[in-house]
């Protein structure tokens, strides 16, 4: 048993370093060891293990294969708990594979088993499952999902797992919103109202258990419900307390023309005098509005991507890629072939990838509407995914002084982070590079335009072999207008600036 779950360990460590060839070999022993010794629940750890390799190898069809193995295993031993949790196994490979459909028929199977052996927190781990499956075709029903499971964790008394299934809860009604704006221009008021009061629970919880990265992901849902309604998310920053945003929400105070949010409640008659003004509430004070934008003046920056931190740490998704391109294909033909060699290019979910060619600032006003388009037809035909690409540019250097053709990249960035706000069920990246880039190490670009849609690292310009990204600064805007004082300095006449 120490060999085999030594084994087991090692299969994890070899995992975590890519080493997958040696790691599926160190698994495999250690499930031959486990079934020997009739240690079913580390012979069902050791699956997973085994799934998680196949996960990171791209090898789908041999993960469920594992899965279902897991379902045999314990169905043989007539172990319904044993055999629930296999079916959560073979949910979670069929979600992480976007068979939903099949991920939801593993999921109920398990909540059943789990019901005929009482085994309440596997039924919540049941539901759990189901939020996840439903999620990718059916929002109502992982809204169902969620509110059983959070009744459950409540009996069980479970502060965590409640709190972790009212931020599912919160990300369904986020997900059913954003799917009606691709229909309505208005977000709906129950749907907000339901996510910022669920979010406003989870934060309330996280605060408690001194949880900061849950208060954090909970202030975000609510920061994202509010842009859904035309509310800036400075709001949240400046508030940083959902409890009272959602009293401030159902009070009215931030219902306007772009959403529907409950207006405000009808106040009581004014008397004569109160509305009315007299003489002296008519007078003017001393006017002293002159900067209508202190406080609101950001500038962009670019950062280095190694000091973020923030990677891709999902599986590698399988795509079905139609390129397109604007001036020379010199650049665009190779990067096609490039992009459709990759693994992920399995003819699975559709990505548009539009590419601006080296050539484009001499037909400037072309590729500009070329892009515009392209967001029109993308938008127009149901996609989801779609990738700009930038040839032969990088972010501008202020100390460089040398003349350079018209820049492309800052119009193509300003056109698809307007699309995020207009479309937000577009998932839209961008990667662009200069010449010594792309023709000295070019691998890391084509990796790049799948893990802009993949990550929350959307957008990377690559400079001199080194990935950047961009970050919003606070920066006041310098006094246009300087000061001027009388003087007499030779050669500025009478003033001085």
């Amino acid at each position: 048993m120490a060999e085999a779950a030594a084994a087991h360990a090692a299969a994890k460590a070899d995992l975590a370093e890519g080493k997958y060839d040696s790691a599926l070999e160190k698994v495999e022993e250690a499930i031959t060891a486990f079934t020997a010794a009739d240690n079913k629940e580390m012979q069902s750890e050791s699956l997973r293990t085994k799934i998680d390799i196949f996960l990171h190898q791209s090898k789908r069809p041999e993960a469920r294969g594992a899965a279902q193995e897991a379902v045999a295993l314990f169905k043989q031993l007539n172990d319904a708990k044993g055999e629930a949790k296999a079916q959560l196994l073979v949910a979670d490979v069929c979600t992480s594979t976007q068979r939903y459909q099949e991920a939801m028929t593993a999921a109920r199977e398990a909540l059943r088993l789990s019901k005929a052996a009482e085994d309440k927190p596997g039924q919540a781990a049941a539901f759990k499952a189901m939020v996840f499956a439903a999620a990718g075709f059916d929002d109502n029903k992982a809204i169902a999902a969620s509110q059983e499971r959070l009744k459950l964790l409540k009996e069980l008394g479970d502060r965590a797992g409640e709190a972790s299934a009212l931020i599912d809860l919160a990300k369904s009604y986020m997900a059913k919103m954003s799917k009606k704006l691709t229909t309505c221009a208005v977000a709906s008021a129950e749907d907000t109202i339901e996510a910022l009061r669920a979010a406003k629970d989870a934060h309330a919880i996280f605060s408690q258990l001194r949880d900061t990265p849950g208060e954090t992901g909970a202030l975000q849902i609510v920061a994202r419900a509010l842009l859904y309604n035309g509310v800036h998310p400075d709001i949240v920053e400046a508030s940083r307390d959902p409890a009272e945003i959602f009293a401030d929400v159902m009070a009215g105070k931030y219902t306007n023309s772009k959403n529907a949010l409950p207006p405000k409640p009808l106040t009581k008659p004014l008397k004569l005098e109160e509305a009315v003004p007299d003489s002296k509430q008519l007078d003017k004070g001393k006017f002293g509005w002159n900067n209508p934008t202190a406080g609101y003046c950001y500038t962009v920056v670019w950062q280095p991507t190694k000091d973020r931190n923030v990677g891709n740490s999902k599986p590698r998704g399988q795509y079905d890629m139609l390129t397109l391109r604007s001036g020379y294909k010199h650049n665009a033909v190779p990067t096609t072939l490039q992009l459709r060699a990759n693994e992920a290019s399995e003819r699975q979910d559709a990505l548009m990838v539009f590419m601006t060619t080296t050539d484009c600032h001499q037909a400037y006003a072309s590729a500009m509407m070329n892009a515009q388009q392209t967001i029109g037809g993308v938008v127009a035909a149901g996609l989801r995914k779609l990738v700009f690409v930038a040839f032969g540019e990088a972010f501008y250097d202020w100390t460089n002084t040398s003349a350079q053709p018209v820049e492309m990249h800052s119009v193509t960035l300003a056109l698809l982070r307007s699309a995020r706000i207009e479309a937000p069920f577009l998932t839209i990246g961008f990667v662009g590079g200069d010449c010594a880039s792309w023709s000295q190490d070019p691998a890391p670009m084509i990796e790049s335009v799948f893990d802009t849609i993949e990550s929350d690292e959307c957008e990377r310009i690559f400079k001199n072999c080194e990935a950047f990204a961009p970050a919003m600064v606070h920066k006041p805007i310098d006094d246009a207008v300087p000061s001027v004082k009388p003087g007499k300095n030779k050669g500025l006449g009478r003033f001085t600036v």
